[in-house]
């Protein structure tokens, strides 16, 4: 009965502190990352699967065509996607918010079951488990969903581990050694988030270590099996996500060789950071009286040593910057180390250590002094009430000051941290300005046109409002390195964010026209120049262009890769609108360029930053009135402040992300392109707050006429079967190449007259291939690397597990204990 209590008082919490946390009309969830990134692509996931009726496709239309395993960071595979695609009437956000809720309760209650089985009297279970959902790394659960999204899984493998030692005498000398249980766990633990499978690994591998004292009796083969089966079941999505990483660059702020080498003496890998374990002092002071204790101080002190260790961080961040989200998975393990440990101060098996509680104070000072200014009331009330925990021999006094350490403060940290969350509006209209079905009347029957939102472009950048329409634009943790740079420094996107991870739609005629951006959806006053009203509500339209180049499209205009190179910005960008740019080693012949792009005077001071270093937003009256022309502006930013800085021009914003971003976007030549339906005559300029210097201003004019492919020769499309993208006829007039508006990756396979040809990069970016003189069938299908064999390996590892099943009892034996197990702190007994 008191255990049903715990259970349903656990539960209850989770509901409490979300109502306590949530503001009205809002969302369990942030407006970035959660909003943006988790409920938007996931919805593209189903969108994708209605749409094609396949589970795990090789293609995505974001980012103007993808591998579509840059997106399976976001767990594509989940239950709660899974689930999605049956109900596609019900918004996916309630499916994103449900599973995040009852994974939190779930993985409690998991924890809590996982003590009892230990031998831990259940007030300190429950006090496992209420540790566990008031760690600050909870805040995830709203935001970075697969920082935490793995932990119930990651609990769950722990405890077929104990069952995996239980037995491992009739586990060695089976047919088929393995757990079936462990392998499930990690399949779903990579499933969920596979940049955390290593740390998972090795808090496993830890667990397992120190639960018996005697090696020569460990079952290292049924352990090994059982991981290897469950990193092969997962292979499917696995290995094609390993090889798109590799293929592409991810642009981060790396650590110098002296952090890497240094200790982390504020411990946020521990204490109160939402990116680390979030836990509180009493989590601290208990690890570190475990060394003191001969049956766990092997694990506290490889535990220590991890929270510490800065080289230990880069390892597990896989040596991408230093960032203490990766000792996340270890919460489990401290937890069981804590509550253990509180049972021993309870039944005076071990005394408190007051020098103990006093180097705990150490990296709290730190986190007030350098992080956690904010919250230092509460900070110091750990601080005290630990002090007063590890001196009192007054037994009430001693249990008042443990409530609070485990209860009251770690609560109040909890919400306080949840507070600073922007959580995401449940009336947020966006993206309901057209529905799907109206903007699908309106379209031609080239489904292969793009379509880009100008109006909220982040929270858009992911979205697919119109089917499997294709979209320039991607927000995604992995994606395309040459697209990306294709995107930013040669057509000059602005760079609206603090990093180049996302990849948000603007104005900017050149990559409208290259990327053959058909359609846009946009506020009606700040409609392109060359769009016109297909559709209006309110303020919005949805605007057409039918003079951008095609998505497809034959051309003898060429233009040698290694001559463009030798272009720099702005001639760049009309060469690139009237030339198509092929690999050296082409046969085809090319052409000369000249670009008509003409400096425009400017005054002086027509961009001086504020000297006050204050906001500032003034109007700029052009020396001349520009009409059907392309105004190019350009500045160079001198910055090294932490926060970061932007410059706002008729509502195209470049910003210039400060030192302390984990993704520095480097952006320090901010480039506005500016054109319209009506003339130009001042520029609405906002200058942010900050100490930044402007220099080198430029300023070029260019026709908007000049935006003029000398050479198009259609494609003709036929339906497409199968994997195909396209299928269809041209009919060349000269030998020349074949473009296309794809991204260009590894994975393509064209057909040309039914005979192979070699993809090419073209346009700096884009696929392409050379073509003959005359009439061609054309084929291009995309088949995402490594996809096949990790589909062999998955299959391989089902049949292995199924195999193993039929050999042995019911996968619920796996998560049984013996009836004496409680005999033993650790729930294992030694063999």
């Amino acid at each position: 009965m008191k255990k049903t209590v715990h259970y349903l008082f656990l539960a209850a919490a989770v509901f409490l502190f979300i109502w306590i946390i949530l503001p009205q009309e809002k969302l369990f969830g942030s407006t970035t990352d959660w909003y943006c990134q988790h409920v938007t692509i996931a919805d593209t996931m189903r969108k994708q699967f209605l749409e094609t009726g396949e589970l795990m496709p090789d293609w995505c239309s974001l980012g103007s065509g993808t591998n579509f395993y840059t997106l399976s960071y976001y767990g594509f595979l989940r239950p709660d996607v899974l689930i999605s695609f049956f109900f596609p009437d019900i918004p996916m956000e309630i499916f994103i918010q449900g599973y995040a809720i009852l994974e939190m309760i779930l993985g409690s209650w998991l924890l809590y079951w996982w003590l009892q089985k230990k031998g831990i009297p259940e007030s300190l279970c429950f006090t496992g488990g209420f540790l566990y959902l008031t760690s600050n790394c909870m805040f995830q659960a709203h935001r970075q969903i697969m920082f935490i999204s793995y932990l119930p899984f990651l609990i769950l493998a722990l405890i077929c581990v104990d069952r995996l030692l239980q037995e491992n005498t009739s586990c060695s000398s089976r047919r088929f050694p393995v757990c079936t249980g462990l392998s499930l766990s990690i399949c779903m633990i990579i499933l969920h988030s596979f940049y955390f499978f290593p740390a998972c690994f090795v808090c496993i591998l830890l667990y397992f270590l120190q639960l018996d004292n005697r090696p020569e009796k460990r079952p290292w083969l049924p352990f090994l099996c059982s991981v290897t089966a469950g990193v092969s079941l997962s292979m499917v999505s696995l290995l094609p996500t390993a090889l798109t990483i590799l293929e592409n660059k991810k642009d981060v702020k790396s650590a110098s060789i002296r952090e890497i080498f240094t200790v982390n003496p504020s411990l946020n890998t521990l204490l109160y950071s939402p990116y680390g374990c979030g836990l509180t002092l009493i989590c601290l002071y208990c690890l570190l009286l475990c060394l003191f204790r001969k049956k766990t101080q092997k694990t506290a002190a490889v535990l220590c040593l991890l929270l510490c260790s800065q080289f230990c961080c880069w390892i597990l961040n896989g040596t991408l910057y230093l960032r203490p989200k990766a000792l996340i998975p270890f919460l489990p393990l401290i937890l069981l180390l804590t509550a253990d440990t509180l049972r021993e101060i309870h039944e005076k098996s071990i005394r408190h250590r007051f020098p103990l509680a006093l180097l705990c104070m150490i990296p709290g000072l730190i986190q007030i002094l350098f992080l956690h200014s904010g919250r230092k009331i509460l900070i110091l009330t750990d601080m005290l009430f630990l002090l007063v925990y590890a001196v009192s021999n007054h037994r009430p006094v001693e249990r008042l000051a443990g409530i609070f350490l485990v209860f009251l403060i770690p609560s109040l940290i909890f919400v306080s941290t949840a507070r600073t969350e922007s959580y995401v509006s449940s009336s947020n209209q966006s993206r309901e300005i057209f529905s799907s079905e109206e903007i699908k009347s309106v379209l031609s029957e080239d489904n292969n046109s793009a379509l880009d939102i100008l109006s909220a472009p982040m929270t858009n950048s992911n979205y697919l409002p119109a089917g499997n329409l294709r979209r320039t634009t991607m927000y995604s943790s992995v994606s395309n390195s040459a697209y990306n740079r294709l995107f930013y420094d040669i057509l000059k996107m602005p760079v609206s964010t603090r990093n180049r991870v996302t990849m948000n739609a603007d104005a900017n005629p050149f990559q409208e026209y290259l990327m053959g951006v058909r359609y846009i959806l946009t506020a009606k006053n700040k409609l392109p120049e060359g769009y016109f009203p297909l559709l209006q509500k309110g303020d919005y339209i949805l605007a057409e262009n039918r003079h951008v180049l095609p998505y497809a499209y034959g051309t003898t205009a060429l233009l040698s890769e290694k001559t463009f190179d030798t272009l720099s910005y702005p001639q760049t960008l009309d060469t690139l609108a009237n030339r198509t740019i092929v690999p050296e080693d082409s046969d085809t012949s090319t052409t000369a360029y000249t670009s008509l792009m003409k400096e425009y005077p400017l005054p002086g001071d027509f961009l001086e930053a504020p000297e006050s270093g204050q906001a500032l937003t003034v109007t700029k009256h052009l020396p001349a009135v520009l009409e059907h022309q392309i105004l190019l502006l350009s500045c160079d930013i001198s910055y090294n402040g932490k926060k970061d800085i932007d410059i706002t021009i008729n509502g195209i914003r470049n910003r210039l992300s400060g030192s302390d971003a984990p993704y520095p976007n480097r952006n320090e030549t901010f480039t506005w392109i500016l054109s319209g339906n009506e003339p130009l005559k001042t520029l609405d300029i906002h200058f942010s707050q900050g100490d930044y210097k402007i220099h080198n201003i430029q300023a070029f004019t260019l026709p908007f006429s000049a935006l003029a492919h000398p050479d198009i020769q259609p494609f003709r499309p036929s339906a497409v079967k199968e994997k195909e993208l396209l299928h269809g006829s041209i009919a060349m007039s000269g030998d020349g190449y074949f473009v296309t508006s794809f991204s260009y990756s590894k994975g393509y396979q064209i057909l040309v007259d039914g005979k192979k040809e070699t993809p090419r990069m073209v346009n700096k970016g884009f696929l392409g291939f050379p073509v003959k003189k005359g009439t061609h069938e054309i084929v291009i299908r995309f088949h995402a690397p490594g996809k096949s064999i990790g589909i062999l390996f998955s299959f391989a590892a089902a049949v292995f597990l199924i195999l193993a099943k039929l050999s042995t009892l019911p996968l619920s034996s796996a998560l049984r204990f013996p009836p004496d197990s409680r005999n033993n702190s650790y729930g294992v007994r030694p063999l």
